[in-house]
């Protein structure tokens, strides 16, 4: 379980360790999607680094699982009611790794009709929370996001895929008229690290304060979630046209 409870020193340790690898991650990436680095990012380091108010548990890496073949983080939530883990591709992973340094968590939350759980970013209240599925599918507000084969527990990219909810009420289902994004899930994240900064330096707080052991104003923040956000679309995009080559070479 997390430890809520971490002395300072080790707290901010933990912070500045976690933050080192995300951005180690970050660089290979940008190398790969670049044409720099002929091998995918390191995942290894992933799978441990977690921010002192983190709620995923252990991780695995795998090529594929459930029969489709991409490279794959497994990782169980922290919950309750949670048996089995969820899949993310790395890219995307590191993704939610960086929302949970502002001090926002992974969580795990009911669909609306109740039938499975998916998984979600919040902040100390878990129901006040925007799907992941969305984020990573980059589904816009007048769209809904479905899993092919209805694998709920596979949050990657290639497995998600979005319907216009016009489409949605055609069919007779029930939709929201509109649903937050990825842009929502930013602005979330960063109203979690400007409260986190106020703790620290109360009515002091100034554009260039920085969150301790990070360096990180909220502008960097900000900064850092978007090109993560940018480099894994870029890395999924890579990805696919590399593995289509080798598909069409092998044929």
């Amino acid at each position: 379980m997390t430890n809520q409870h971490v002395a300072p020193d080790k707290h901010n340790d933990r912070i500045a360790e976690a933050l080192s690898v995300c951005l180690t991650y970050l660089d290979q990436e940008e190398a790969f999607v670049q044409g720099n680095r002929e091998t995918l990012p390191d995942v290894a380091p992933l799978l441990t680094a977690r921010f002192p108010s983190s709620t995923l548990l252990e991780a695995a890496y795998a090529h594929g699982v459930d029969g489709i073949e991409s490279p794959t983080v497994s990782v169980l939530i922290e919950d309750s009611k949670a048996e089995n883990p969820r899949h993310f591709d790395p890219w995307y992973f590191v993704v939610l790794l960086l929302l949970e340094l502002s001090g926002g968590r992974i969580v795990l939350d009911r669909s609306n009709m109740g039938e499975w759980f998916y998984a979600a970013f919040a902040g100390s209240n878990k129901r006040q929370n925007i799907n992941l599925h969305r984020m990573i599918a980059n589904t816009p507000i007048w769209g809904d996001t479905k899993h092919y084969d209805n694998a709920h527990h596979d949050c990657r990219r290639i497995r998600l895929y979005w319907v216009g909810k016009n489409l949605i009420r055609k069919r007779g289902q029930k939709t929201r008229d509109v649903s937050k994004g990825r842009e929502d899930i930013i602005q979330f994240a960063l109203g979690i690290f400007r409260r986190e900064l106020e703790r620290q330096y109360g009515p002091q707080l100034q554009d260039d304060s920085v969150l301790p052991s990070t360096d990180l104003t909220l502008v960097d923040y900000e900064m850092l979630l978007r090109v993560a956000l940018q480099l894994a679309d870029s890395m999924h995009e890579k990805y696919r046209e590399q593995s289509r080559g080798a598909s069409s070479a092998a044929a």
